[in-house]
């Protein structure tokens, strides 16, 4: 038996199904609800930013003439390559498997291995992502500096107003994070900005409420702070006072990813970031179709159907010298910013 008989029952289109249907780690809130993934039959990114502005009437005279209004309207549009992003893994194994297959056994065993490489593919394509969405939400960029040789910079202008830095670290007990947030609050609605409909942060943020010297106060309707108890409060009673000054909800966010061997945190702990509602209007993370996509999507007799091109693709491949057998993952996508001026990224610590 060759490999191409161990191959011959091993389709691109059951490895790519498998692949889009393994669920990605509950961690991994950004790729999923904060930057929901929008999945496009397209190469390419593209931003619209379109509005008008609407003058009030004016009241006139019962006998003088309507006047002329003006119209008030901008369109602009940004648009670049979806990068492409994947691995390729070499089936363990090989000799063992190609002995048996040469004494009559089947290729469960084979099938076996690449069904778990296409796991590993489809974790390492999402981490990436992810890692990628923290980028985003952190600096207001997309960067990649040397990464396989490519160096790629989108800058989605998140103006400076919206990522604003604590007065006085949050870490101090002598901190106002009350005020802060509802000052930063105002400023989204000052700019006609929705509300937002929560927090995410990390539990190291999170902690330092607990023995601050407002919330404290707050909670025990203090007005001399010699009168104020001592004790810290607890994660119920921090949720009271956001409660009685209607600041959103907290999400803790903790995910880490894998990067050259090394753990990385995929948000920084020092980071308090109010979400916007209708996230997809604000931000996305985008698949495109990739070059593997296009090529097993045409002919008469195409291994995958064009509306299922977009996405995560998996192929599997061999060669003689040296006698592999492999799969790769591939997908082309980023995260793309529609709206940058919707939510906070504030740096508390």
């Amino acid at each position: 038996m060759t490999i191409q008989d161990l191959l011959k029952d091993v389709q691109v289109a059951d490895l790519t199904t498998f692949a889009r249907a393994i669920p990605s780690p509950k961690d991994f809130l950004l790729t999923q609800t904060i930057f929901p993934t929008l999945e496009l039959n397209e190469v390419k990114w593209r931003v619209k930013d379109s509005g008008r502005y609407v003058n009030v009437a004016k009241y006139r005279a019962f006998d003088a003439s309507v006047p002329f209004a003006t119209r008030e309207a901008w369109q602009t549009s940004r648009e670049g390559a979806l990068p492409a992003l994947g691995q390729k893994l070499i089936v363990g194994e090989q000799e063992q498997i190609l002995l048996e297959a040469s004494r009559g056994s089947d290729q469960d065993r084979l099938i076996e291995l690449l069904y778990d490489d296409v796991e590993r593919h489809v974790e390492a394509i999402r981490s990436r992502l992810e890692l990628a969405a923290g980028d985003v939400l952190a600096d207001g960029k997309f960067s990649l500096v040397q990464e396989n040789g490519l160096t790629l910079e989108v800058d989605w202008n998140v103006p400076a107003a919206n990522m604003p830095v604590a007065p006085v670290p949050w870490s101090d007990a002598a901190s106002d994070p009350i005020a802060d947030e509802l000052r930063w609050i105002q400023h989204l609605d000052d700019i006609g900005a929705p509300e937002p409909e929560l927090v995410i942060t990390s539990r190291k943020a999170f902690s330092y409420l607990a023995a601050n010297n407002a919330y404290r106060a707050a909670y025990y309707g203090s007005v001399n702070p010699s009168t104020t108890p001592t004790a810290t409060l607890t994660p119920q009673q921090i949720n009271v006072v956001r409660g009685n000054y209607n600041l959103p909800p907290i999400t803790f966010y903790k995910a880490q990813v894998r990067v050259d061997g090394k753990p990385r945190k995929v948000l920084p702990e020092d980071l308090w970031v109010l979400v916007p509602p209708d996230r997809e209007k604000w931000a996305q993370t985008m698949f495109g179709v990739t070059a593997e996509a296009l090529v097993l999507s045409r002919g008469t007799n195409p291994e995958i159907v064009r509306e299922d091109a977009p996405g995560i693709i998996i192929t599997r491949g061999m060669q003689d010298d040296p006698v592999q057998i492999w799969t790769k993952g591939a997908a082309v996508g980023m995260p793309v910013m529609h709206t940058p001026d919707a939510h906070i990224v504030a740096k508390v610590l």
